[in-house]
């Protein structure tokens, strides 16, 4: 084996995250360390495999290329162990999902709970719209969930679930009768890839994002985010289904603007197009159909 292929665990991991600084994260080194290792990679290779842009990284169209080389591999791998376990385990395939990181802890990990699902092996990868969009078409998930579609002559779409957007305070704090104004000029705990779900509320509410909108906090995960909400920190604007515990609780509350529609947002089913619908995904999708809100 050639030296540079012992830089693909370092590859796969900027892959998918989309940073070398998360993927020094992930794999507990310095991003210094990263860039060498991929420099050394794309040295063997003779190509640039990402394109640097600020902090974060996209795949060449090379890089797009091995990066399915290596999904198709891994699937195969991950394969062939459930496989060593037995006859039984040889005919369970796993099904690879990339999906956006709320919807995948808060929707799809509880339905794939339920017994009906309980002989299934499923795999999912968290990320943005764009590594989800990447991982589908490269062959690296057999399917996708995302928040949003993308240009792309080899994927198809479906809108397969609706969600509502809620804007949170923490449950004690007054809010003015007509909160407009003050939610404008309040402080908000931000989190990674909020940019569309704040989009979209503010477009729906109050007409547009707020000149300068104030931030007193931001975090990787929306249950960080719930948290230093339910503090006292600041407000937010999360999806629905990742509330369910903080209102029973009594942490946060919804405000709601008289007169205004609820805002809500959308996932999409990402698909190879023409690509064959496996079993269990075809039954899952069944079940998040009527989970949709009208």
């Amino acid at each position: 084996m050639h030296a540079g292929t012992k830089y693909i665990p370092t590859f796969i991991a900027a892959i998918e995250s989309g940073s070398f600084l998360r993927a020094a994260e992930a794999l507990h080194i310095t991003p210094s360390t990263v860039s060498y290792q991929i420099k050394q990679l794309e040295q063997w290779i003779g190509a640039p495999l990402f394109e640097r842009t600020g902090r974060k990284v996209l795949p060449t169209a090379l890089g797009e290329r091995l990066a399915g080389i290596c999904g198709r591999f891994m699937g195969e791998l991950t394969a062939l162990k459930i496989a060593a376990h037995g006859s039984e385990g040889s005919e369970r395939p796993v099904l690879r999902i990339a999906t956006g990181s709320s919807f995948g802890r808060y929707v799809l990990t509880p339905l794939l709970q339920a017994p009906q699902f309980e002989r299934a092996v499923v795999e999912l990868r968290f990320g943005t719209d764009e590594q989800v969009w990447s991982a589908v078409a490269n062959g690296r998930a057999d399917a996708g969930f995302a928040y949003t579609v993308g240009p792309s002559n080899v994927l198809a779409y479906e809108l397969i679930y609706t969600y509502p957007l809620v804007l949170i305070t923490a449950h004690g704090r007054t809010v003015p009768r007509d909160p407009a104004s003050w939610i404008a000029n309040h402080p908000f705990i931000t989190y990674d890839d909020c940019e569309p779900t704040f989009g979209r509320w503010f477009e729906t509410n109050l007409g547009g994002m707020p000149r300068q909108l104030r931030t007193t906090g931001h975090c990787t995960e929306i249950e960080e985010t719930v948290a230093l909400v339910a503090a006292g920190r600041g407000l937010s604007i999360v999806p629905g289904h990742t509330l369910t515990a903080a209102l029973r609780a009594k942490q946060v509350r919804e405000i709601r603007l008289q007169g205004k529609p609820a805002t809500t947002d959308t996932v999409f089913h990402v698909m190879r197009a023409g690509s064959f619908q496996d079993p269990t995904l075809h039954s899952l999708l069944q079940q998040l159909v009527p989970l949709a809100c009208p």
